[in-house]
């Protein structure tokens, strides 16, 4: 803390004092589990049951199916370890490494914390050492819960149960009634404290890797994705898999199986529907929330069939929340008991009509009574579901230029009805998708379409009075929607398919289903109707039926197309590679060009490929393009402008078949950082041999890529340059990693601020390398002259050799939430990026960029960024990198002369402008124009 004691309120208030001493009661319980563990487990040796159980664990470990370690006597060493390093039990780490680290017992620690931050007169304490305290606190618990994980993973199965029976026996040779041994102790204390703290000791043990659990894993991967296997299978991927299960690569191994063998953890589901039921309707009583202003009007046209209007508002009440909106039935002069439906269903408006006007001009005039911005036309022969009315808001509130919204409507049993409607030059219709999937992934992205079927369509009451409504010449029903949404178009605006908004209509319900009978045969009438009156239109932006159904599904028009490849969809909010790719899909979208995304696991990660969907973007997954991807690209050649191909080991599983396409498009190679310059650095820093040959290897295989793809993209001149010695005849050029936004940097406030921070995804090797290098080399250095500065390292996939550094100085956080990164940064005072090895421009840097926190770094992390030093601290050395560190933490001048320079610096090599100018010079390279 920075301010002094003597600053400080002369006053302690009531609330504090009482928190002061329930914190400090928890910490007295956590010291004393911690010591328990600690005195038992040194009574092993002394004690005649331990010498007993020894001995008879020392015999069990030449029986075949319970061999094995030995437990009982590595616990002898584990007893006298700081309780940072008991985790070794659960680890199963030899007695002879466990004595390689060494740390503080946790009462030292809080002794050493009660003496240097709580003051001796408790009327100087305040907030910030109550939540100092709750800080040693949170991290003795995790301790706990981490020791208890270790005790659950050494006692628990055949082993366990083995040395659970040897502590028994051996109890019961010394004839010590009443006492179960020491193990059983252990193991009913673990049962207890899973009771108390289950969620969070399931977290801890899932943190170990379990063999058998991610063999079955990948097994269960093989049967349901059988073709997806096949593709991805290579025997440099299948030493790894066989590496990772037998525990001889351990360095995040479980987060290399759950990328590449994923668990489909989404079930379809069948539609929630609420029974027309003609006997009891009449006694259903429905109570809908009243709000004195809706935010949308959901206008129902009724006439007679009310079994069929209640169970269309039973969905509407049941799965429409959080939303302030207004139910009006329209009825058009019904004969049966919707007359009275005000008396059974409260807080709706009936709007009735004196007499029998048609479904067109019902509608017409219901509207007039609607106090909603935003109207919804519902037939009443429908079941909207969960979420429907949220997702359509979220299309017209998130994208611009939207008139008109409609969901993906579903047959009762859940088979697609429509994903939106295309209309062809003669002005005849397809319901798209019909009788399909409906969670197939052509089906599930926004996107434009022609028209969405009148069933349910959500627009602006300003903008449907603009219009006057539905064109009369329709009467007194068919092909109004359609024509609404023409309408809409001619002023500029978009009709849009939004997928997941689900809406049940069951169909022929109101009309029938006979198109040359009935009401029904108005549908062939007004077909011609709308093609008169849009013959200009028909004719200049339609497709003859049937023709070019890849275009005509989403009013491609002359829109530039890109298909990505990648290893799978972009994970941005876990490493740096991932969020490159997202932030160029993004800014595509943002351009106006139409995205199609490939996963190589052809998997559907979620919530990431929804998020992708959501934008636009059609991600290809599944079995079903699994097996015919061939087939697909082959059919679709001629629709893409560019295919966009990332990394190289993604890129040699499709570029032989890319390239014998009758209509080849444009192929553009991102590589994101040249990896046989990586792992040459690599080789240099750790001086492996091994690693020298395979950056031949590697060198080898990206120089095959650059002799068969257009163009190459690295974002680092270094990359740039080195690509041109190594392949002179290769067109490359320097591409942006990230779209950064110099007007979004948060203020910076030297004197509230303190700490550390490093960000980074631990699969990949360097940023393992990095933390512990600067947690052995530079932290004490910097301690030295503030023993309270505390490094707080985030990152997914964190293994063990960092984990077990977690300290009351180093705050092992793991993954976290955006929001909660944001939250970090404002919080810190400096980043720090100690790469010793790598290739390309480190996200991690420009991130800390665009958050506006001082930043050090290394020439590593400064590489291919323009004028890094303008912006960054750089050293290499560890006594340099402290040196430059220890200044910017403590010297506010220098920390404002860095982040001044950022807005400018942004804007020049970063901005928005500077990628799109990028994507169209290197990319497109003219497409669009």
């Amino acid at each position: 803390m920075n301010e002094t004691f003597s600053e400080r309120p002369e006053v302690l208030e009531p609330q504090i004092s009482n928190d002061i001493e329930a914190e400090s009661e928890k910490n007295a319980y956590l010291a004393g589990e911690l010591e328990h563990f600690s005195s038992g487990m040194s009574q092993v040796a002394q004690s005649k049951i331990g010498k007993v159980a020894l001995a008879l664990e020392a015999f069990g470990r030449r029986i075949p199916l319970v061999g094995g370690r030995r437990y009982l006597d590595e616990a002898l060493d584990i007893a006298r370890l700081p309780a940072d390093e008991r985790t070794s039990f659960a680890h199963m780490v030899s007695p002879a490494a466990i004595g390689s680290h060494r740390s503080e017992y946790l009462s030292s620690a809080y002794a050493q914390f009660i003496e240097s931050v709580i003051p001796a007169d408790p009327e100087l304490l305040d907030e910030e050492d109550l939540q100092a305290l709750e800080d040693v606190n949170s991290q003795l618990y995790q301790k706990v819960v981490h020791q208890q994980a270790a005790i659950g993973s050494a006692l628990r199965g055949m082993r366990g149960a083995f040395n659970r029976l040897a502590d028994w026996a051996a109890a019961k040779l010394t004839r010590r009634s009443g006492k179960a041994g020491y193990l059983w102790s252990l193991w009913s204390d673990y049962k207890s404290f899973k009771c108390d703290h289950g969620e969070d000791l399931a977290a801890a043990e899932s943190r170990g890797f379990n063999r058998l659990k991610y063999l079955i894993q990948v097994l269960r991967y093989a049967l349901a994705n059988p073709y997806a296997c096949l593709h991805i299978f290579t025997w440099h991927r299948f030493k790894r898999l066989v590496r990772v299960l037998l525990g001889i690569e351990k360095l995040n191994g479980a987060a290399w199986i759950e990328q590449r063998f994923p668990l489909d953890a989404n079930v379809a589901e069948k539609p929630v529907i609420f029974p027309v039921d003609e006997v009891s309707s009449g006694s259903v009583e429905l109570t809908f929330p009243a709000y004195e202003n809706p935010l949308v009007s959901i206008i129902i046209p009724v006439y007679n069939q009310y079994p069929t209007t209640l169970s269309c508002l039973q969905s509407v009440l049941a799965h429409t929340s959080d939303i302030p909106y207004e139910v009006i039935i329209a009825d058009d002069r019904s004969s049966d008991i919707t007359e009275s439906i005000g008396d059974r269903i409260k807080n709706i408006r009936v709007v009735r009509n004196d007499v029998n006007l048609g479904f067109l001009k019902n509608c017409n005039n219901a509207a007039r009574f609607a106090e909603g911005r935003y109207l919804v036309l519902l037939n009443n022969d429908t079941n909207p579901q969960p979420g429907w009315l949220q997702s359509l808001l979220d299309v017209v509130s998130t994208q611009k230029n939207v008139g008109l919204v409609g969901p993906k409507l579903l047959f009762e049993d859940g088979v697609l009805q429509e994903a939106g409607g295309i209309i062809w030059r003669d002005a005849s219709g397809w319901n798209y998708g019909r009788g399909q999937n409906p969670d197939l992934p052509e089906f599930n992205y926004v996107r434009d379409v022609d028209y969405i079927s009148g069933a349910c369509v959500l627009l602006e009451k300003g903008l449907w009075d603009e219009l006057g409504g539905f064109d009369e010449r329709f009467c007194p029903a068919y092909y109004e929607d359609t024509d609404l949404a023409f309408e809409i178009r001619a002023r500029g605006l978009r009709t849009v398919y939004q997928p997941a908004s689900k809406v049940v209509h069951f169909e022929g319900v109101s009309h029938g289903s006979d198109i040359n009978s009935g009401i029904k045969k108005q549908q062939r009438i007004n077909q011609v109707v709308l093609r008169k009156k849009w013959k200009a239109e028909l004719e200049a932006n339609s497709c003859d039926v049937g023709v070019d159904v890849f275009d005509a599904r989403e009013r491609a028009g002359d829109q530039p197309t890109v298909l990505f490849i990648d290893h799978y969809v972009p994970f941005y909010d876990k490493d740096a590679g991932s969020r490159s790719t997202f932030l160029y899909v993004k800014t595509m979208v943002e351009m106006g060009i139409r995205v199609k995304f490939l996963g190589a696991n052809f998997f559907p990660h979620q919530p990431y490929t929804e998020t992708l969907q959501q934008l636009g973007v059609e991600v290809l997954y599944g079995e079903t393009i699994a097996r015919n991807w061939k087939l697909w690209l082959e059919e679709n050649a001629k629709y893409l402008d560019v295919i966009y191909l990332h990394r190289p080991h993604i890129t040699e599983d499709f570029i032989a078949e890319i390239k014998a396409l009758k209509n080849c498009p444009r192929l553009v190679y991102f590589g994101h950082d040249l990896h046989y310059l990586r792992t040459e650095r690599e080789a240099v820093v750790a001086g492996d041999e091994k690693l020298k040959k395979a950056a031949e290897s590697w060198k080898a295989r990206e120089i095959r890529i650059f002799q068969q793809v257009d163009t190459v993209l690295y974002p680092s001149d270094v990359e740039v340059d080195a690509v041109r010695e190594i392949a002179p005849a290769t067109d490359v050029a320097q591409l942006p990693l990230y779209v950064l936004d110099s007007t979004n940097i948060d203020p910076y406030e030297f004197s509230a601020r303190k700490d550390l921070l490093f960000v980074g995804g631990f699969t990949h090797t360097p940023n393992v390398d990095a933390v512990l290098w600067f947690i052995s080399e530079v932290m004490e250095k910097v301690r030295a002259v503030d023993p309270e500065v505390r490094l707080h390292v985030v990152g997914s996939n964190v293994p063990d050799e960092i984990s077990d550094l977690a300290s009351a100085n180093v705050i092992v956080h793991g993954f976290v939430s955006d929001a909660e990164l944001e939250q970090l940064y404002r919080a810190v005072r400096v980043c720090v990026v100690p790469l010793r090895y790598g290739a390309g421009v480190k996200g991690k840097v420009l991130e800390a960029l665009q958050a506006g926190v001082p930043l050090v770094t290394t020439p590593i992390g400064a590489e291919g960024i323009p004028a890094s030093e303008t912006v960054m601290a750089v050293a290499e050395s560890a006594d340099d990198f402290a040196h430059e560190l220890i200044a910017l933490y403590t010297k506010e001048s220098l920390c404002e002369k860095q982040l001044a320079e950022r807005p400018g610096f942004i804007e020049q090599f970063f901005s928005k402008e500077v990628v799109r100018g990028a994507i169209d010079r290197h990319i497109l390279c003219g497409i669009d124009e």
